[in-house]
């Protein structure tokens, strides 16, 4: 997956059928994990932070239901044109970003569900078969991640 072309608003990127395809394989996987709530401080019981926290809970819950009801539409067929061997996917600005967060979210929710690993080079072989698919999630989300941010022809 190469950066073809930057043109204003639209990002447009090349890719052999199977880049595509797992592209939207991946995508179409969100969410991998339920939202789990998060703690502002584990020690403030101050009604104030815990009504902050609830409010952050809330919000985050409405993105996380907005990105996916987005995925969709991301990886939706008319956005990947075949030419010759190739394919490109067109992208606006504004969907890339939303891309971005749903790959980003893939990734992490990936590693929390294999215990966060320092780790993330395995033997593949050595991995219990009800892991490898966030292996295989955390590993793709991420090669995703880093060539939508490559901002370089080649």
């Amino acid at each position: 997956m190469k950066l073809a072309k930057h043109d204003g608003n639209l990002w447009h990127y090349r890719m052999n059928p199977e880049e595509a395809e797992s592209l939207r394989a991946v995508v179409g996987c969100f969410p991998v994990a339920g939202s789990s709530a998060i703690r502002i401080s584990k020690s403030d019981a101050d009604p104030a932070t815990i009504e902050r926290g609830k409010w952050l809970n809330e919000s985050l819950a409405e993105h996380r239901k907005e990105l996916q009801r987005k995925t969709k539409t991301l990886i939706a067929a008319d956005r990947f044109k075949v030419q010759k061997v190739n394919v490109v996917f067109q992208i606006n600005s504004e969907d890339r970003e939303m891309l971005l967060q749903i790959l980003n979210d893939i990734r992490i929710d990936s590693w929390r569900i294999l215990g966060e690993p320092e780790e993330l080079e395995v033997d593949l072989q050595k991995i219990p078969s009800d892991q490898l698919r966030h292996y295989q999630l955390l590993h793709l989300s991420g090669y995703f991640e880093h060539h939508l941010l490559v901002h370089t022809d080649g």
